[in-house]
Parts: C-alpha cells; sequence; structure tokens
C-alpha cells in the first residue's frame, strides 16, 4: 500500500513540476488585451527565430488573426521529441511545434496532430517541394508540412583539382565549372573512370569517402530509384536496390571508395578538411564552416547519376498542428504556418539565412549569389521522398550493418537486401 502511495506521489508531483514548467508556454492563457494566446515551440537559433518574430507580428496585424496572438517558445533540438512526448502525456503540449521530419510519422499514428487536409490545405499542396512534404504525408494524408529543408551533393577539392591541372590555378568556383575542359562526371560509371586519378597511397590520399547510414545511402539508391518503403510494405528487395549496393560496394571494391564507413575511419567530413578525401557526399551546414572558418577551396556537383537520373536525399524539418486543442485554435494556428512558409515569408527567410526554399513559388524569388547555394538549389529539386516509417531510427538500425556486410564483402547485396526486407516487415507489421 505504502508503495502504491509512493508512486502515486510522484507521478503527482511530476505533473505538478510539468505543469510550472511550462507554464510560460501554457495554451490557456490570455493577452491583457483578451489576445489567445498560440504556443508555438520550436528549435530555431537566434537568427531565424528574429525573422520568425517578425512575421509573427505581420501574421497578427492581419484582420482575420486579431483574436490570437503567437507565443514563440525555443526549446532545445536534442531532446524535443522526449520533450513533446511528455508534454502531451500530461496535458501541457503546444498549439504547433516544429519537429524533426522524422517524427512526424509517429505522431500522426499516436493521433496526437492534426490532418491538414481538414483546413484546406490539399488546395495548396502543390506549393510545396513534394519529397520535404512526403514525411508529413501518412495514410494518405498530411499532418505537416515542411519549414526547412537540405539534401546532400558531391564536394569536391579544387586545390587537388588543381594541383593534377584539372583547373586553372587562378579560377574561383562557379557552379557548373568545366573540369579540364569537361563537365564534371554525371553517369556513376564515368565518375568511378574519372576518380580513378586521384589515388595516391603516397600521399595517403583517396578519390572518394561515403557515411554508412541508411539515410546517407538514400541519396544514392535514389539515383537507382530503389526504395525502402512504400506504404506498410519494405520493398528494397529489388533489382533496382540491388544495383545500387553493387555500384557503391564497386567504388570501395576497386580502391575508388576509401571505406570512410568503416568503424574507426577518418570521417568523410574529417578526411575531407584534412585533404585526405578528394570528394565526399555532404550537406549545407558545413557550408560557412568549409568557406569562412577553414578557407577551403571547394566545388560542389550533382550527385552522379544512375538509372534514374540524378538524386538526392532529404533532412530537415516539419511544423505541425496538435489536435488536443479546440478546432478553432487549430484552424488559426493552420492558418499562421501557411503563412510562415509561403512563398513570400520563404524568399526573406532564405536570402537572409542563406537556406533553401521548400515553397516551389519562392524559387523564382531566391536568387543566391553564393554559386554552392546554387548547386544545392538545383540539387534540391530532384530529391525524392525518404521513408515514411514511426521509427525511422529503428530501420536504419536494421539496415545499416546489412549494408555494412555488403560492402565489405561478407554478403552480396542480393543476400543483403532479402535479410533486410524480412527484418523490416517483421517491423512495420509490428507498427
Amino acid at each position: 500500500m505504502k508503495e502504491k502511495i509512493c508512486i502515486i506521489a510522484v507521478v503527482l508531483a511530476y505533473a505538478v513540476l510539468c505543469w510550472y514548467g511550462w507554464g510560460s508556454s501554457s495554451t490557456m492563457n490570455t493577452t491583457a488585451d483578451g489576445r489567445t494566446i498560440l504556443t508555438f515551440w520550436h528549435t530555431y537559433g537566434d537568427d531565424e527565430e528574429a525573422i520568425l518574430r517578425k512575421v509573427i507580428g505581420e501574421w497578427e496585424t492581419k484582420p482575420e488573426n486579431a483574436k490570437y496572438t503567437i507565443r514563440p517558445v525555443r526549446i532545445p533540438f536534442d531532446g524535443h521529441k522526449a520533450k513533446i512526448r511528455t508534454a502531451l502525456t500530461v496535458g501541457q503540449g503546444p498549439d504547433m511545434a516544429r519537429v524533426d521530419w522524422s517524427f512526424v510519422c509517429e505522431l500522426a499514428r499516436k493521433n496526437s496532430v492534426a490532418d491538414l487536409g481538414t483546413f484546406g490545405f490539399d488546395s495548396i499542396k502543390n506549393d510545396y517541394l513534394q519529397a520535404p512534404l512526403n514525411a508529413c504525408c501518412v495514410d494518405g494524408k498530411y499532418y505537416g508540412l515542411p519549414d526547412q529543408s537540405n539534401c546532400i551533393t558531391l564536394f569536391y577539392n579544387r586545390a587537388i583539382f588543381k594541383e593534377l591541372g584539372l583547373l586553372p590555378q587562378d579560377s574561383t568556383y562557379k557552379f557548373g565549372e568545366l573540369i579540364n575542359g569537361k563537365p564534371f562526371p554525371q553517369t556513376w560509371e564515368a565518375f568511378a573512370e574519372f576518380a580513378k586519378q586521384f589515388k595516391d597511397s603516397s600521399k595517403g590520399r583517396e578519390p572518394f569517402a561515403i557515411m554508412n547510414t541508411l539515410w546517407w545511402n538514400l541519396a544514392i539508391l535514389n539515383t537507382f530509384d530503389a526504395k525502402v518503403v512504400e506504404g506498410n510494405n519494405c520493398v528494397i528487395d529489388s533489382e533496382a536496390s540491388v544495383a545500387a549496393l553493387n555500384m557503391i560496394s564497386g567504388l570501395y571494391k576497386n580502391g575508388i571508395e576509401a571505406g570512410g564507413w568503416k568503424p574507426g575511419a577518418i570521417t568523410p567530413e574529417q578526411g575531407f578538411v584534412n585533404g585526405k578525401y578528394v570528394m565526399i557526399l555532404m550537406g549545407p551546414w558545413n557550408l560557412k564552416r568549409f568557406k569562412e572558418d577553414l578557407k577551403l577551396d571547394f566545388g560542389i556537383a550533382l550527385i552522379p547519376s544512375g538509372p534514374a537520373g540524378t538524386s538526392s536525399n532529404v533532412g530537415g524539418t516539419d511544423v505541425v498542428v496538435f489536435n488536443d486543442k479546440s478546432k478553432e485554435r487549430q484552424e488559426a494556428s493552420y492558418r499562421f504556418l501557411t503563412f510562415f512558409t509561403n512563398d513570400k515569408n520563404q524568399a526573406e527567410w532564405c536570402l537572409k539565412l542563406n537556406q533553401l526554399p521548400i515553397n516551389t513559388k519562392a524559387y523564382s524569388l531566391v536568387n543566391f549569389e553564393d554559386e554552392h547555394q546554387k548547386a544545392f538549389m538545383k540539387q534540391m529539386q530532384t530529391t525524392k521522398p525518404n521513408p515514411v516509417v514511426k521509427d525511422f531510427g529503428l530501420l536504419e538500425d536494421i539496415v545499416n550493418p546489412e549494408v555494412e556486410t555488403i560492402l565489405a564483402g561478407s554478403k552480396t547485396a542480393k543476400q543483403g537486401v532479402e535479410s533486410i526486407a524480412k527484418r523490416v516487415q517483421n517491423l512495420l507489421n509490428d507498427n
């Protein structure tokens, strides 16, 4: 009996702690002038939040929003999933939140977020890049929309290219520049042949290095149109997947890929910085560091094409509306999020923060002077949807070690994908 009393006391104490801990973002508050406060939990940095607050101010001046004010509350990105889960459990969740793209499916399957189709989202869904938007589409309904997205492209060391006479010594990078008078290799076959010249054991130099996680490998799989999950079915055991993984493992066996995925190996990022790896796959989050902090001379090319052309993966975040609030509050939250991500606000956001647009109409309004960003703008438009599953981390836990056995030669690509398909299907059946 005493144990039960203690447990009850702990739960009540935790609930009280949560109440006060989240009191500053309570969704039941109103302002002094009678406006209803809608809370928006986000993970933006200082510069991003400054623009967010400006957009909020503009939204609040519109007559249809006169009853509301938006209260932005910053939470750490690390651990944001656990914080949101706990807040929802104790009834202290926000009206809306910014979440990692991989979290939307879980929230939707738990019936925690609103179906945006009930607010008319279908009429504007084509305004968003479809690959990032797909992460919000669960069982045929949209439970969020992208607010920020990225992908990876192919980075190359221009200093080493110059050393080998492939680029003029006095040249500066421009997207689409000619390499030794020719376009950058546009297929994996051409890339493999081109990359051979960079191997230099005396300098410890390797042509290319990759990471081995599903998210990173999706960029390559997509060039073969090799899908992992469709609906509740694992479809990775396809000829396209076998071809893609044979290509990747072939790069390693033939000395083109350095084994950057091996346990204990120098990571592709670090190897690129110190000149060990001439080419890597990388995202836009390193542009500022590579250019301004490290002063690297590097270029960006589109990921080489497979049978399905060039492509990439999708990273970033989405914004969602929680459905434990009144319909009126949900509709107001939806109005804000679609206003926040419209073409005008997206253009300002991207140009000031040097980020990629997720609104298709914003592409004509964003003209980056940065040649590296131009490459990402182009690559982003070739992306394909990521697998939509309740727990992407569990999916990677299955796929990553299996792919490692394929790369290391312990299994054939066919054996590996068949093993993955069986195990992932069991996971999907449990969900």
